[in-house]
């Protein structure tokens, strides 16, 4: 059985996406990374039921930002960034235990930008250097995986709306706090990926998280 991924797995790769954009030091007490700005992403994925009772979810991504970013003990910097990830994971939907294969990347402030509101976005062809990365139940290896050129097109259709949300996650041993406020708009794309879901969106995102190990 195939089926697409459901909103809160697209939420998710937005997390990551930042996450892997901005890694943030896992330390008690909280440590928090806050942008504000105008970001657009653009995703496609799919999820695949296997006879072993296990799932295998395939995704890609592209993910754009231009702001100003804020992480705990640095002073406010502008940042455009742009990331790309792709990943294949396999789990168990009854535990959560699996392994998880992949490669993501980063750039900064590469001049590729042009932004005209909630309107469109355009990415000029834009190279990431990306990262292999490995994880199973004993951890996670990263290793380089040379690079791609990334472009595309987000051009808004819609309205526009404006909210708020609240997301908290706690695995036992780290707890991450999200929050977002702005205006948001459902998108098209046209680009490096076949994307399934695109928006763009201005506003203010926080992520806070304080670990125990």
């Amino acid at each position: 059985m195939r089926s697409r991924f459901k909103p809160a797995s697209v939420v998710l790769a937005i997390l990551a996406a930042l996450l892997i954009a901005a890694p943030v030091a896992a330390a008690s007490p909280w440590v928090t990374f806050k942008q504000s700005g105008t970001s657009a992403f653009a995703f496609n994925g799919e999820c695949t039921e296997n006879a072993d009772g296990t799932v295998t979810c395939e995704s890609q991504s592209i993910d754009v930002f231009e702001g100003t970013v804020k992480q705990s003990g640095e002073r406010t910097r502008s940042e455009e960034r742009v990331c790309y990830s792709e990943f294949t994971d396999t789990f168990d939907p009854q535990t959560g235990e699996g392994e998880s294969s992949g490669v993501f990347g980063c750039t900064f402030d590469a001049g590729t930008l042009t932004i005209d509101n909630l309107t469109s976005i355009t990415l000029a062809p834009t190279v990431i250097e990306l990262t292999a990365l490995e994880c199973d139940s004993s951890g996670c290896t990263e290793s380089p995986a040379g690079s791609i050129t990334v472009h595309g097109t987000w051009t808004g259709v819609g309205p526009t709306v404006t909210q708020k949300s609240r997301f908290t996650f706690d695995d036992g041993t780290c707890i991450q706090v999200n929050a977002d406020r702005g205006s948001f708009r459902q998108a098209t794309f046209e680009g490096s990926i076949e994307a399934t879901q695109a928006m763009m969106g201005e506003g203010t995102f926080t992520f806070r998280t304080s670990c125990t190990f």
